[in-house]
């Protein structure tokens, strides 16, 4: 009996309950995805109401399997074209391997295609391997890298950085203070010539 096709379409807002189940599974897959269920589904109606993103939907026999999420901008800020870049692609477990992730590449590669676009991006989790596997043995090789930091950490690393500098500056101003204490003091060690215009020795006083 041949396998059902996978059908990809676009997804509107109003199947934001679909991809929030979708989600949900993913979330709870990748361990690595923090942001609750209910702050995404209220950016993620916002941002298909307003067009910021687009998300591809992937059906089996009418069943919801995957996802991909599309945002369209530069690589880099001062980059080329922009086009299509995949920020996060899901399927669910048990219709993986099966061609789901392929037919939503595929349909990106041609929204890609339409605009233009030189390349397609996708964004990888650095803990998902078999992700990343996956997207080189499609030809993906890694462009730049990102790096976030939490602005508790980073707040504190740039407040211990900003003291060091302030204590190397006030060792510098007291190493300085302590060569010219010393200068003067040997200064005022050495003796002082004798006065010229001083008295001359008494003449009785020369044998």
């Amino acid at each position: 009996m041949p396998r059902p096709a996978v059908v990809v379409r676009e997804a509107a807002a109003t199947d934001v309950e679909t991809l929030m189940d979708l989600y949900a599974s993913a979330r709870f897959d990748a361990g690595q995805l923090r942001a609750s269920v209910d702050s995404v589904r209220a950016r993620l109606r916002r941002a298909l109401t307003d067009g910021s993103v687009r998300v591809l939907l992937a059906t089996v026999a009418g069943e919801p399997v995957g996802y991909a999420l599309l945002t369209s901008s530069p690589l880099l800020p001062l980059g080329g074209c922009a086009g299509p870049s995949v920020e996060h692609l899901h399927v669910v477990p048990e219709h993986r391997r099966r061609g789901v992730g392929r037919a939503l590449l595929r349909r990106a590669l041609q929204l890609a295609e339409a605009e233009g676009a030189e390349q397609l991006a996708c964004t990888a989790l650095p803990g998902d391997r078999d992700y990343t596997r996956y997207l080189a043995r499609l030809g993906f090789a890694p462009v730049v890298v990102r790096r976030a930091a939490p602005l508790t950490l980073l707040r504190r690393r740039l407040a211990l950085d900003g003291s060091t500098a302030r204590d190397a500056h006030s060792s510098g101003v007291v190493a300085r203070r302590r060569s010219l204490r010393a200068r003067l003091a040997r200064s005022a060690a050495l003796p002082t010539p004798r006065d010229s215009t001083g008295p001359l020795p008494d003449a009785t006083a020369v044998g």
